[in-house]
């Protein structure tokens, strides 16, 4: 999960769409000058297209859709305290993003929903997780799941053989389910802490410790070696434009989930970091507290 994980608002993308997490009952916000706010959590139903899913104010679900079984319980959301001293530089940029994706990202997705046939739109979302495999992998072996790293090593050996370069995902027909992971999350197996949250400019929701674990994956992606990176190579550049616009495309009801919240900014700092927090916790088998650095 090296380039998807970096997209605009990509930690909140399970918001109003997953069904069947665990959603915590609230969670205190802590920004300066800003009294602390318990958001009421309640579970959501999918839709079949998320383009016809609906907004979900207030709605937080904090591990991704596809993400893989957790064994323990959620991290409980009244221990995540989020503090966010940037608050004033982050909420700029935070409306740069909020521009960039009602003009260009979001216009260009409608496009290509309305030109691409779903089928194909499938098969380019299954050929984009493919590529991020080794990534995840690697990220698998670092934090000792071997058995993970198993799965997820013959996924890509499967998809990229027999599924036509990942564009058919043969493998989760055979059972094989995908499980993602990331270096931030390795980080914090190790005992990072996060550090403060950020908001990152075209790349959303972060902080400390992930922002750097999406440099690391970007710089050491094995697929990227291959096809070139970001701002070298004009395949790196369009993986990563496709990305865009494929997230994009398949998070309608989530962007209007967040549209749809009294205060977006706090409501999406709030989702993206109990997501990362069960993601944490995913890792380490073990509830993270917020912030301790």
């Amino acid at each position: 999960m090296v380039m998807t994980s970096s997209l605009l608002w990509s930690q909140v993308a399970t918001v109003a769409l997953a069904s069947g997490a665990p959603v915590a009952a609230d969670v205190t916000v802590d920004g300066p000058g800003q009294t602390p706010t318990a958001i009421a959590a309640q579970p959501v139903e999918a839709a079949s297209d998320p383009a016809e899913a609906q907004p979900a104010t207030q709605s937080v679900v904090p591990a991704p859709a596809d993400a893989a079984p957790v064994d323990n319980p959620a991290p409980d959301a009244s221990a995540v305290v989020l503090r966010d001293p940037w608050e004033k530089l982050n909420r700029d940029i935070w409306k740069f993003d909020l521009f960039f994706e009602k003009t260009m990202l979001g216009p260009v997705a409608h496009g290509y929903s309305a030109v691409v046939p779903s089928k194909g739109r499938e098969g380019l979302s299954n050929l984009i997780r493919n590529l991020d495999e080794p990534s995840t992998f690697a990220n698998q072996l670092l934090q000792h799941k071997i058995g993970r790293a198993v799965q997820t090593g013959l996924r890509f050996a499967l998809n990229s053989t027999l599924g036509i370069a990942g564009l058919f995902d043969v493998a989760a027909a055979a059972g094989m389910r995908r499980a993602t992971a990331d270096f931030g999350q390795t980080l914090a197996f190790y005992g990072a802490k996060p550090g403060p949250y950020a908001m990152l400019p075209f790349l959303g929701p972060s902080n400390v410790r992930d922002g750097f674990g999406r440099l690391v994956d970007t710089l050491t992606d094995p697929v990227g070696f291959v096809i070139g990176g970001v701002f070298t190579s004009y395949p790196g550049a369009g993986r990563l434009a496709a990305e865009g616009v494929n997230w994009r495309q398949q998070s309608e009801g989530t962007i209007q989930a967040i549209y749809g919240a009294s205060d977006p900014y706090a409501f999406t700092r709030a989702a993206y970091s109990q997501q990362r927090a069960a993601i944490v916790q995913d890792a380490t088998g073990k509830a993270a507290a917020l912030p301790d650095f």
